[in-house]
């Protein structure tokens, strides 16, 4: 029973400099009660008087104030650093590499865990990236897209969390947003990816971005949500990209590549892109 309560006391969480003073205290505490436990037994073995009980008390006391305490202080901070490392460990397992964006396991994650109520998936995906990385390398590429993602935390930041959901696509989990709100701030984005430069004087990389937003009411599984608004963003990719497209809307009735028609609802469907190669 004594170990149980022991093991309560000891093993609770060391979250923050609170937390590492309440441990001390609790070692202090536990050092001092086990002292005069001990200072108990030996007056009963052997009683010497009020004035040794006293001068045994203050010596316990002092040995917890000037040992235990400080010994509690230093396990409590190493536990503290422990559990930071953990938090940080979490948090880098958790973030893209290249862009410093949220990764996408993160995406479904802070999903469940979100509040209650309508959110907003935005899907974003750049057009045509395939062609930067042929033309300028890879290296030039992932400049590219570390600024793309600059540009967008810079228009969507105030929507939410922006993962890197893919090789060129990113995604904004957005509360507290109306869709109009949200779909102004996406095309007043798109309208920058437009006029930006994401290269050099020298060497200029034009790059145009699509967009398709779902609303996702209350208690909508991830996959029913994220399915809807990458639907839209392939809406958006095949009626032309640089445009947005919502969930809501009715589906394009055709692909477009620049000003041409190359299929319509009258012939068979092309095949479905596969997610890595959309372009």
């Amino acid at each position: 029973m004594y170990g149980e309560i022991l093991r309560t006391l000891l093993n609770r969480p060391v979250q923050s400099e609170r937390d590492v003073r309440i441990f001390a205290f609790r070692i202090a505490a536990i050092c001092f009660v086990l002292a005069m436990a001990a200072d108990l037994a030996l007056q009963l073995i052997a009683f010497g008087g009020w004035i040794d009980i006293l001068r045994g008390w203050a010596i316990a006391a002092g040995v917890v104030a000037l040992v235990a305490y400080p010994v509690g202080v230093y396990l409590g901070r190493t536990r503290l650093d422990h559990h930071r490392t953990k938090i940080k460990l979490a948090e880098q397992s958790l973030a893209d590499g290249l862009t410093g964006l949220r990764n996408r396991a993160s995406l479904p994650i802070d999903y469940d865990a979100g509040p209650e109520g309508t959110r907003l998936l935005i899907l974003l995906s750049l057009d045509r990236f395939k062609a930067v990385n042929e033309r300028y390398g890879h290296t030039v590429g992932d400049r590219v897209l570390i600024r793309s993602a600059r540009l967008i935390a810079e228009e969507l930041g105030n929507l939410g969390h922006i993962y890197r959901t893919d090789g060129t696509e990113f995604t904004v989990l957005a509360t507290g947003c109306a869709v109009a709100e949200a779909r102004a701030q996406v095309l007043a984005l798109l309208a920058r990816f437009e006029s930006s430069n994401f290269g050099t004087l020298e060497k200029p990389v034009c790059l145009t971005a699509s967009a398709g937003i779902a609303e996702v009411p209350a208690a909508t599984p991830f996959t029913q949500a994220f399915t809807a608004a990458d639907a839209a963003l392939e809406a958006a990719k095949a009626t032309g990209r640089s445009r947005v497209c919502l969930a809501s809307e009715p589906t394009a009735a055709g692909i477009v590549e620049g000003d041409e028609v190359i299929w319509s609802a009258d012939l068979p469907p092309p095949p479905r892109r596969r997610r890595g190669g959309r372009s």
